[in-house]
C-alpha cells in the first residue's frame, strides 16, 4: 500500500496543489482570526457608548423611587383606600396603556421589550 501512495506524495504537482489547499486553509483561518478580532472591537465600542450613555442618566433612581414609594404607600394606613382606588381605576385601564408602562420600564433598565411584542427578533 506504501508503495503506492509514496510516489503520490512525492509528485511534484501533488505538493503544489497540498500547498495550495493548506494554504488556503491557513489564509481562511488568519481572516476569520482578524473578523473575530474586529468584531469583538466594535462590541467594546457599543458596550462603552452604553455606559456612557447611562452614567449620568437618573430615569433608573427615578423609577426605583417611585415604585418603592408605591409598595409603601400600600402598607401606610392612611394611604390605604388611596391605593385601593387606584388600583380599582387601574382595572379599567386600556391594554396600550399597561404595554406603554411596561415598554418605559423594560427601556430604563435595557430591555427591549418591543422586540418581543411584536415577534420580531
Amino acid at each position: 500500500m506504501l508503495n503506492f501512495i509514496l510516489p503520490i506524495l512525492k509528485n511534484p504537482l501533488t505538493r503544489m496543489i497540498g500547498q495550495k489547499v493548506i494554504g488556503g486553509i491557513q489564509h481562511s483561518i488568519e481572516i476569520d482570526k482578524i473578523i473575530k478580532v474586529r468584531e469583538i472591537e466594535a462590541l467594546k465600542d457599543v458596550n462603552i457608548a452604553q455606559v456612557n450613555a447611562s452614567n449620568n442618566s437618573w430615569k433608573d433612581e427615578y423609577l426605583t423611587l417611585i415604585f418603592g414609594l408605591i409598595l409603601v404607600a400600600h402598607f401606610l394606613p392612611f394611604t390605604q383606600d388611596y391605593m385601593e382606588r387606584g388600583w380599582e381605576i387601574l382595572k379599567n385601564a386600556d391594554p396600550l396603556f399597561w404595554y406603554s408602562v411596561l415598554a418605559i420600564i423594560s427601556g430604563s433598565f435595557g430591555i427591549n421589550l418591543t422586540n418581543k411584542l411584536t415577534g420580531k427578533k
